[in-house]
């Protein structure tokens, strides 16, 4: 994997990290509001969320396989990304659907999104053998937590959180990654 790609991997991991709560609270305040601004806002930030997350987790995918020759998350981040996706119709269809938003569909999607992010951490701690710079079992445990907060559904604003300094780490990762060389027993 080339090193430009995880440069630019951590600069949006960290972009990501810091907007999370951002987006959140705007999102949260913007999508009950009358008018086009808000709603194409919302919009906006919600599609650029997807991205965000959807371009990181690839890059991990990539960086897990190639570097590292992990494949035991492959189908993990498949349905993280698929997932996201879907929550993100789901929010951009309450922009125009009022309630849709706050459907059963989108608190299952939630769910199952915390859910499968807590079963690819536990992939991570149990299966990948490379310690990913002693920084796999604080990121694994971030992941976790974030997921488990995201799944309970109460506890949703401290996943978030969780999930927010887990992506500062993975940007560290990424950054260091970068720093290797390709081949992993040139080190």
């Amino acid at each position: 994997m080339e090193n430009d790609r995880l440069t630019l991997a951590a600069i949006l991991a960290l972009v990501r990290a810091t907007l999370t709560l951002l987006l959140a609270s705007l999102v949260s305040r913007l999508a009950p509001q009358a008018g086009f601004g808000p709603k194409l806002i919302t919009a906006m930030l919600t599609l650029i969320s997807f991205l965000l997350f959807a371009y990181i987790f690839t890059t991990f995918r990539r960086l897990l396989a190639e570097r590292c020759r992990f494949h035991g998350g492959d189908l993990f981040i498949a349905g993280l990304i698929g997932l996201n996706g879907l929550a993100a119709v789901l929010t951009l269809g309450g922009l125009f659907a009022p309630g849709l938003a706050d459907t059963f569909a989108l608190k299952l999607v939630s769910v199952a999104f915390g859910l499968l992010l807590s079963g690819f951490a536990l992939q991570l701690l149990l299966r990948l053998d490379d310690p990913l710079f002693g920084l796999r079992k604080l990121y694994a445990g971030l992941l976790t937590v974030a997921g488990l907060g995201i799944a309970s559904l109460k506890l949703a604003g401290v996943g978030v959180i969780f999930g927010a300094v887990a992506d500062i780490l993975l940007a560290v990762i990424f950054v260091r990654a970068g720093s290797r060389t390709a081949d992993p027993s040139a080190t």
